[in-house]
């Protein structure tokens, strides 16, 4: 009986047994999810970085992989910590004046009764329309307003929960790097795929991943300076929240950046800045555009050949779902299902 395989019974009764265990530990971690999911998609783009620290410490794995975690936090960490503050803080201020300034332009430039001669008889009706226009598009600016700050201050909720996270996040990239190999070697001899597959389906994910990223921090960075200057230099109110946003947005090929610049421009000529509206515009055009056009395609490369709409989706869609940190994780799941549709292509020719 010794070395014979389990029949069909007994191979029915392992599987379910391993789904239901399976089903019962992702249950049990599911709040550390994200943080185990995020800390293998770090370790594995910083693996290089590791791997040159471990030979030049002659193998020492707990002090390379130490060393890497502690550069990360010092480049990473602080900056963006600091960074979250000045946003929330600008959001604060952004959902507190936006009501105002909507209901100056609604009551001086864009009163269609005061451009309308008095002795018109619809004078009356559009001073209505002008009351519940202005209405509607104040409760719009609060709400809009009141999410942004909520969104931002949402993450000092939970303060317990979220350190736990982050210590779950920076453990797990400690111990990957460190035996990320075996893992990897592990996972491959328990996946029914070929060799070929399996290399195929981790590469382009991680290929896809380190797209992603140059894209947002690359790309992001510096549309995101661009644009944050140049609000600065017109005058208009939270410069740097923009440029967060415009960082975040960047993402998402030819359509980030102007998603923010395109409304400042319309919203400086209507209100009689002609001059630095019309500035702002060829400045979005060219020099923000710039960086879309020539260095996006220069500094991404062809890591990811993914479609814009579906890069497009992707973000969006883990946005819903992951929250910020899907900006990341909804390209990966993209890229993985393209590997998979391309292995299964292969396999059922």
């Amino acid at each position: 009986m010794k070395g014979k395989r389990p029949n069909k019974f007994q191979q029915a009764f392992i599987l379910i047994l391993l789904f239901t265990v399976l089903m019962g530990f992702i249950g049990m971690i599911q709040e550390f999810l994200i943080a185990l999911v995020l800390a293998a998609i770090f370790a594995g783009l910083l693996y290089p970085f590791y791997h040159k620290i471990l030979l030049y410490l002659k193998n020492k794995s707990a002090l390379a992989a130490s060393i890497v975690l502690i550069i990360s936090i010092l480049a990473v960490g602080f900056p963006l910590a600091a960074l979250t503050g000045m946003v929330t803080n600008e959001a604060i201020q952004f959902s507190q004046k936006t009501t105002p300034i909507v209901k100056e332009i609604l009551n001086d430039e864009f009163s269609i009764s005061k451009q309308l001669p008095s002795w018109l008889p619809l004078q009356e009706k559009f001073d209505s329309i002008n009351e519940t226009l202005l209405k509607k598009a104040s409760d719009a600016t609060s709400a809009i307003g009141s999410w942004l700050v909520s969104s931002l201050s949402s993450a000092t909720k939970g303060t317990a929960g979220f350190l736990m996270s982050l210590f779950i996040m920076l453990y797990a990239m400690f111990y990957f790097l460190i035996n990320g190999q075996q893992l990897l070697a592990s996972l491959a001899s328990l996946l029914p795929l070929s060799k070929k597959d399996y290399n195929e389906l981790m590469n382009r994910g991680l290929m896809v991943t380190k797209a992603s990223l140059k894209g947002i921090v690359i790309i992001g960075f510096i549309q995101g300076l661009l644009v944050g200057l140049s609000f600065w230099a017109v005058g208009l109110n939270g410069p740097v929240f923009w440029g967060s946003v415009v960082f975040l947005l960047s993402a998402i090929p030819g359509l980030g950046a102007p998603v923010v610049w395109v409304p400042a421009v319309i919203y400086l000529i209507l209100t009689g800045s002609i001059a630095w509206g019309i500035a702002l515009s060829v400045w979005g055009i060219i020099v923000v555009g710039l960086v879309d056009n020539l260095l996006r395609p220069w500094i991404v490369g062809n890591d990811a050949k993914l479609p814009d709409l579906v890069i497009l989706i992707s973000i969006l869609g883990g946005i819903i779902s992951f929250g910020p940190v899907g900006i990341i994780i909804g390209p990966v799941i993209a890229a993985l299902l393209d590997t998979v549709l391309n292995i299964y292509k292969k396999s059922f020719k």
